[in-house]
């Protein structure tokens, strides 16, 4: 086993996942991809496999517990984290992949074409314009951002989000936020505009066996 196959494995084994030969063989070339397009398109922050294996592939996988079943929104793909990465772990699940950068989308479609990966559909489209056809049962994002929000403050940054999915999707549907400690600003945080002040915001640590700096999921409600 390579050393990739092997921090792969034992991600896997962390976000309590099956540690199939199939699947670790699968984000193995994800991961080979990625870095080979990373080289020219800078897809990732970082030049190291293994830190994103660490990092990033045990982000994605250690949310999946706390995801729905149903058809699935990544918002702001990129080079498909997380979406992909549930995808090809949770294969019950249908993953919506949206983003309006052409490498992304480039890049998803030689993912899903080499790999495979047949529960994704590859959207370019901007994030306030998307109106699915089908049902969504819940929205992901992770590090998403654009030109009107980047210098909001973290809470307005999630309530622009939230507004733009209730006015494109509809009302009740979870959403849920991959990101740092900025999330606990939002723990009981109460929306002024909702009748009867209803708590919309729940706060939970993922705990890494690699890192000691916290992640948090943060789930909404439209």
């Amino acid at each position: 086993m390579g050393k990739l196959d092997r921090y792969i494995h034992e991600v896997l084994g962390f976000a309590n996942l099956d540690k199939t030969e199939q699947l670790v063989s699968t984000m193995r070339d994800y991961v080979e991809m990625l870095f080979s397009w990373n080289d020219f398109y800078n897809m990732v922050g970082t030049k190291d496999p293994v830190y994103f294996i660490k990092r990033d592939i045990y982000d994605s996988l250690a949310i999946i517990k706390h995801l729905p079943g149903g058809k699935l929104l990544d918002v702001g793909s990129g080079g498909g984290i997380p979406g992909i990465l549930i995808a090809m772990a949770k294969k019950e699940s249908h993953l919506f992949l949206l983003d309006r950068k052409e490498k992304s989308i480039r890049f998803l479609e030689q993912v899903k074409l080499r790999l495979n990966v047949d529960n994704i559909t590859i959207v370019k489209q901007s994030f306030e314009e998307f109106k699915p056809k089908d049902d969504i049962a819940a929205i992901i994002l992770k590090n998403f951002s654009n030109k009107d929000i980047s210098k909001m403050p973290y809470h307005e940054k999630i309530l622009y989000v939230i507004k733009n999915i209730r006015n494109n999707l509809g009302e009740n549907i979870p959403v849920y936020f991959l990101t740092g400690s900025k999330a606990l600003e939002l723990q009981g945080f109460q929306e002024p505009q909702i009748e009867n002040g209803k708590n919309r915001f729940s706060v939970t640590e993922i705990e890494s066996p690699f890192f000691e700096n916290k992640r948090y999921l943060l789930a909404g409600l439209t």
